[in-house]
């Protein structure tokens, strides 16, 4: 089954959105603090972002939370174990280094 033809003005501003994505709202009117007052649905404190189409166009959507995301657990590692072989090349790499200094 092959969706509609979107409108060209829905596919303008997001090639992979559909028109249901940008609904058409009604106006509304800045306070004197520039304020906008966002509809009911769209909790308060939500992140959004606004991209600035013209001097007059702007378009602002809402930012849903990533729920892709993973849990890593490191340990606290308060001091390294001896490794009498590691101590031989960080003293070649401090002796190599220190050639070098005045």
């Amino acid at each position: 089954m092959r969706l509609p033809d979107l409108p060209v003005l829905s596919r303008r501003f997001d090639p992979g959105a559909y028109a249901w994505d940008y609904p058409i709202m009604k106006s509304a009117v800045l306070d004197d603090r520039r304020r906008l007052v966002m509809p009911p649905g769209c909790p308060p404190h939500s992140a959004v972002t606004i991209q600035e189409l013209d001097n007059s166009t702007w378009i602002v959507k809402r930012q849903l939370p990533s729920k892709e995301f993973k849990v890593v657990v490191l340990p606290v590692v308060e001091r390294l174990p001896d490794d009498p072989e590691w101590e031989k090349v960080e003293e070649a790499f401090a002796r190599h280094a220190s050639k070098n200094l005045p």
